[in-house]
């Protein structure tokens, strides 16, 4: 239990941080490409979102795609994606964090819902209160959900899921600037499942 808890220590920081808003104002996509060994697999984006594919960022230890709104527009010829205004953006970051062999999905994700403080999630954001809400473990993720208030009174409605795919950690961060609807988290939760099965 010790080693794991080591472990899990070596990227908190980076779980923490991980879901920082960007947009940008390239093309539109509404499907993700997931290595599954020698191949991508795609999978599609719930409905009404977009990969945007100009905001998407990489370091050594991460990647972070980024989605927001968008609405399929039909010219007559063909299909294409548009963007709308934005009231949700959806970071989906994939770590190099993967779970030891000898220690189960469940028992790994149990250890970070243990080990997590909200306190934690206003380190990098100290001009933004943080107001407590709630972590909840289900079968295939974790996830946290709170809201952040700004100087301004502005309100951010956040969900974090932790999750697996590949045997590696991967945060999904959802942040919504007005009162989330279910079936937005629904939908997500949904695509989490699918996105476990890789």
């Amino acid at each position: 239990m010790k080693n794991l808890s080591r472990m899990l220590g070596g990227f908190y920081l980076l779980l923490f941080l991980s879901g920082c808003l960007s947009i940008g104002s390239g093309p539109l996509s509404n499907s993700i490409a997931i290595p599954s060994g020698k191949f991508n697999v795609k999978h599609k984006l719930p409905r009404g979102f977009c990969l945007d594919q100009s905001a998407n960022n990489s370091t050594g230890l991460r990647a972070t795609l980024v989605v927001t709104n968008c609405i399929e527009v039909n010219n007559g010829d063909k299909l294409y994606f548009s963007r709308r205004p934005v009231d949700t953006i959806v970071n989906i970051t994939f770590t190099q964090s993967s779970v030891p062999k000898k220690i189960s999905q469940k028992k790994y994700l149990s250890e970070i819902a243990e080990k997590i403080e909200f306190k934690k999630f206003t380190a990098a954001v100290s001009k933004k209160k943080l107001i407590y809400g709630e972590k909840k473990l289900q079968n295939k993720f974790f996830y946290v959900n709170f809201q952040m208030v700004s100087a301004s009174k502005r309100k951010k409605f956040v969900r974090k899921y932790f999750f697996l795919v590949d045997n590696k950690v991967v945060v999904m961060t959802i942040v919504s600037f007005q009162q989330p609807r279910k079936s937005t988290y629904s939908s997500f939760e949904s695509f989490i499942k699918k996105l476990s099965k890789t």
